[in-house]
């Protein structure tokens, strides 16, 4: 169990680092793009580069990590009710759940995917992009994310390296945080 772990911590760090890179590569090309209009010589194909390929990496390839370390926007309404249910019952059906939702979301997006591919779809205009290509980074994404949601419903307590300890950001009992 614990090389599948090490196995999806690797793959989720490789495609937040490629989110990362994604996000940096689309700050230059949108100010570069910006720069060039403000002299009369925008970069051209720029928009299409950012909006097909750029946005969708950042966007899926963060999914998985933000999960996993718990950076993601949570409702926590319940969880103090829902936590004193025994084996971790409450997060394993929660990833359950996550897990067949995620799936349907997996097998829709990869089945796109392939008939874009096969079809070797690309974008009008000056520069013709293969779009076929940018839709290849959601299912990667979602795939990854599975993994881990997998791993959750098999051990929902398993710690995980680089993520925040849940009580970090919580107000203390007067209800204000960090005093």
């Amino acid at each position: 169990m614990r090389h599948a772990e090490r196995f999806v911590d690797v793959l989720e760090r490789a495609s937040d680092i490629l989110a990362a890179v994604g996000l940096c590569t689309m700050m230059l090309i949108i100010s570069a793009d910006a720069l060039g209009r403000l002299f009369g010589a925008p970069l051209q194909g720029a928009y299409e580069f950012t909006a097909y390929y750029l946005m969708v990496i950042v966007a899926f390839l963060a999914l998985p990590r933000s999960y996993a370390t718990g950076g993601q926007v949570r409702l926590e309404l319940l969880e103090p009710w829902l936590a004193r249910l025994p084996g971790g019952l409450a997060r394993r059906g929660v990833a359950l759940l996550s897990l067949a939702a995620f799936g349907l979301l997996l097998w829709f997006s990869g089945d796109e995917a392939l008939r874009r591919i096969a079809d070797r779809e690309t974008t009008f205009g000056v520069v013709q992009w293969p779009l076929y290509l940018s839709y290849v980074w959601m299912p990667a994404g979602i795939a990854i994310l599975i993994l881990r949601l997998a791993l959750d419903v098999v051990r929902p307590d398993a710690p995980r390296r680089g993520a925040a300890r849940p009580d970090a950001a919580r107000p203390d009992a007067a209800g204000v945080a960090g005093r």
